[in-house]
């Protein structure tokens, strides 16, 4: 029995070296699961916003897409769905070529590109060492997303 009374405290002392790292490594998890969650939230905004600007682009059959009209339209979408939140969001819209239809040259393909940067707060204590953005201090990760769609248009036949 004199061998245990000489490690009363051995329980104690490995559970307060042990336990920060074990939490440490359970608020890692869960910030990975809160950085996820705003993720998969700005992908599917930036689906939406991308859908909204193809379908309001072009207001003439055969007509070119109004880059100003789509960052309008998606500016108002992005404050009516995010509210107070809206102005920490970053949406950029772009206009890119991506061909000509080969049965009628006047024609042209376009996609709208949305960009969508969002800073997520990470909300659990330790964790913005390695998980924040620069500069770490402010405990935030920028996230990044990106959605492409056609340009709806409706053209006038090669008849015309």
């Amino acid at each position: 029995m004199k061998i245990f009374r000489k490690r009363r405290g051995q329980v104690v002392v490995e559970l307060i070296l042990i336990l920060p790292v074990f939490i440490l490594m359970i608020f890692f998890v869960l910030e990975y699961g809160n950085i996820a969650y705003h993720t998969l939230i700005m992908n599917h905004a930036s689906y939406e916003f991308a859908r909204i600007g193809a379908l309001v682009g072009v207001r003439k059959p055969s007509g070119k897409p109004d880059r100003t009209v789509i960052a309008q339209k998606i500016d108002q979408a992005k404050r009516k769905v995010f509210g107070a939140e809206a102005d920490r969001i970053s949406v950029q819209v772009k206009l890119e070529n991506t061909g000509r239809e080969p049965m009628y040259s006047a024609h042209l393909h376009e996609d709208v590109v949305v960009t969508i940067t969002y800073p997520v707060k990470l909300i659990f204590p330790g964790t913005s060492f390695l998980l924040a953005s620069q500069p770490k201090k402010e405990g935030k990760r920028k996230i990044q997303v990106m959605a492409r769609m056609p340009v709806e248009k409706a053209y006038l036949s090669s008849e015309e």
